[in-house]
């Protein structure tokens, strides 16, 4: 699996930036995400094995634990009001471990599971914004 950055396609201002990493900080890791003031400029991105795709819920809760925690996959960067998304794997599938064509469908699966995780944070925090089939209400 290819580690690359994800653009989220999204300018947005200090303002919303702000108001996206309080919203990530309210929301906290159990419903997938953080942020700490500290580090400001980065908010903390996690998958659940009960909102994980596919193959991802085996890889990412270990086979001998029960209950496991969410796995940090991703942080959002702010990048100057250009935020994307950095690749936070710890361990990535790849071959042999993993068929190649398994590889390429969980990668596909993680970029559209990123890119979901984006939408479910601007959304939670009332940040409006306009994707495929959806109409700016004003």
């Amino acid at each position: 699996m290819e580690r690359r950055n994800l653009g989220l396609d999204a300018a947005m201002t200090p303002e919303q930036w702000d108001m996206l990493a309080r919203t990530a900080q309210d929301l906290a890791p159990v419903e997938g995400f953080d942020w700490k003031p500290d580090v400001c400029n980065e908010i903390e991105v996690y998958m659940r094995t009960d909102d994980a795709p596919g193959a991802w819920r085996d890889w990412i809760a270990a086979g001998d634990q029960y209950g496991a925690q969410p796995a940090r996959v991703a942080t959002f960067v702010w990048n100057d009001g250009e935020p994307f998304a950095r690749n936070e794997l710890d361990v990535v599938p790849e071959s042999p471990n993993v068929l190649p064509q398994d590889v390429q469908r969980m990668q596909g699966e993680y970029e559209h599971w990123v890119h979901n995780a984006w939408q479910k944070l601007r959304r939670a925090s009332g940040i409006p914004f306009i994707d495929a089939g959806h109409v700016e209400q004003v």
